[in-house]
C-alpha cells in the first residue's frame, strides 16, 4: 500500500510540473493525450504494485499482425 502512496505522490507531482505549461500555451489536445497517458500509467503501476496479474499484450499484437503480414507475403512461425 505504500508504494500506491508513492506512486500517487510521483504522478501528482509529474502533473503539478508539467499541466501548467500546457495551460500556458493552451495545448488543448496534448492536455487531452497527456491527462490520458498519465492516468493510463499510473493505473498500470498502481496494478502491477498491488500484484494484479495483467494479459500479455503479445496475442493482441499477434492477432493484429498476422493478416497484415499474410497481405504482405511475409509468413511467420507464429501464424
Amino acid at each position: 500500500m505504500a508504494t500506491v502512496i508513492v506512486l500517487i505522490a510521483v504522478f501528482t507531482v509529474i502533473g503539478l510540473f508539467e499541466v501548467p505549461k500546457i495551460l500556458k500555451k493552451r495545448l488543448w489536445r496534448e492536455l487531452l493525450v497527456f491527462s490520458f497517458l498519465l492516468i493510463l500509467g499510473f493505473t498500470l503501476s498502481a496494478l502491477i504494485a498491488l500484484d494484479v496479474p495483467l494479459p500479455s499484450p503479445v496475442k493482441g499484437i499477434r492477432s493484429l499482425m498476422n493478416p497484415i503480414l499474410r497481405l504482405l507475403g511475409i509468413h511467420t512461425h507464429l501464424s
